[in-house]
């Protein structure tokens, strides 16, 4: 894992806020809208998981039971999985500990991993801009760095740009996302800010550039688009 602790922070802080407030809201079942699933933990949105995959990121992490009983959510997005959060809620409970566990072991690796494949030259850049393309793709997942859908036009752009290694114009793709949610602060608000960070690595990233990278960027620029993975969870 090569993404910065700074922005493993961020996505915590996104996802379910400090520890004060996931112990308030976030320790049972929740439905954070939209064509989202039933979600657990830090942002885990049960309804764009295997079972199989399910199970490998919490084994270890969550007794049988816990396992069981979200497993019954897999699946669900929508209206359906509202209604399956409402009749269901309590029926798991995952504490602050178990959540961070499950996110730093096994999310942020799985989705450092996807994006890396989706996005070539990834590992030119800093942790902190890793770290914010990250963010972007566990909220939204790294299918639309390769959609025709318009509403995915900035994902394609970043794709380009990090095939042309034109670092300095990926901040302006990823704030102009905030077209997507006019009425959602939160997400508008997560896209200036992952804009914002991943300007701040790039001093680093021009710093790998120049010891010997001209190599790798040629190599990796012929590579083809990284397969569809969906997100994390369905705010896409």
């Amino acid at each position: 894992m090569t993404i910065s602790t700074k922005l493993i922070q961020f996505m915590v802080a996104k996802e379910d806020g400090d520890q004060a407030y996931y112990e308030k809201t976030e320790e049972h079942w929740d439905w954070p809208g939209g064509a989202s699933g039933p979600t657990a933990g830090c942002g885990y949105d049960c309804g764009y998981v295997t079972p199989a995959e399910l199970r490998t990121d919490w084994t270890g992490i969550v007794d049988d039971e816990t396992i069981k009983q979200m497993l019954r959510g897999q699946g669900i997005v929508g209206t359906r999985a509202h209604m399956f959060v409402i009749g269901n809620r309590t029926d798991i409970t995952i504490t602050w500990a178990q959540a961070m566990a499950e996110v730093t072991q096994r999310e942020v690796p799985k989705w450092e991993m996807r994006t890396r494949m989706a996005l070539p030259n990834f590992d030119l850049l800093s942790p902190d801009c890793q770290g914010a393309l990250v963010s972007l793709s566990y909220n939204r997942g790294t299918a639309g760095y390769a959609s025709p859908l318009p509403r995915f036009k900035e994902m394609v752009a970043i794709r380009q740009l990090m095939v042309a290694g034109r670092w300095p114009m990926i901040p302006p793709q990823i704030a102009s996302m905030i077209r997507l949610w006019p009425n959602e602060k939160g997400l508008r608000d997560r896209r200036v800010q992952e804009a914002q960070l991943f300007a701040e690595g790039l001093g680093e990233c021009q710093a790998l550039q120049s010891t010997g990278s001209t190599s790798a960027l040629a190599q990796s620029s012929s590579s083809p688009p990284a397969s569809a993975t969906v997100p994390s969870n369905s705010t896409t």
